[in-house]
């Protein structure tokens, strides 16, 4: 019961101001705020003295909280005062990639689980050697995705992903 609890424990869902101490659940949100205040901006001439306002809203709005200050807001990330715009929405990417792998890696390594609870990591490593990591930056992304898993990159293996871990957790069931 204490690996049960200890698991539990790491895997709280709860809202937060901080992206990257955000559960796996809800980092995503603070992606999506991130990119769509980054459209405003770009795309809705969004005066950037009002990216405070903006930014708590979208807060509000999205995860139910707001920051007491900008260093828990808008000032946090330091990706815009370095000028890396357009950056957030690979975070999520990534996460899409990952599941989507996954799911093709589970399938072709039917004890891909038992392996990974008993610490036996090297089928894992393998595998994403043969798929990933030889190819290097001889592939695009999506060529990548697309040679492992025999289709483009889909968003609902992401929300399958979560929906099984997090109704499992909560027992939800």
């Amino acid at each position: 019961m204490e690996a049960e609890a200890f698991y539990r424990g790491i895997n709280v869902v709860e809202p937060s101001l901080i992206r990257i101490e955000a559960d796996e659940l809800t980092y995503n949100l603070h992606i999506m705020i991130r990119y769509e205040i980054e459209k405003m901006l770009f795309n809705e001439d969004l005066d950037p003295e009002r990216l405070e306002e903006v930014w708590n809203a979208k807060y509000k709005e999205a995860l139910g909280i707001e920051p007491a200050n900008a260093g828990e807001g808008v000032l946090q990330d330091v990706h815009w005062s370095g000028g890396m715009f357009g950056y957030f929405p690979s975070y999520s990417l990534g996460n899409m990639y990952a599941a989507q792998m996954l799911k093709t890696a589970e399938r072709e390594l039917p004890t891909l689980r038992e392996d990974i609870a008993s610490g036996h990591l090297l089928p894992l490593k393998e595998w994403l050697t043969e798929k990933v990591y030889r190819h290097g930056k001889m592939l695009e992304p999506r060529e990548i995705i697309e040679r492992i898993t025999g289709e483009a990159l889909r968003s609902d293996y992401l929300c399958d992903y979560l929906e099984e871990k997090y109704k499992e957790i909560y027992r939800l069931r």
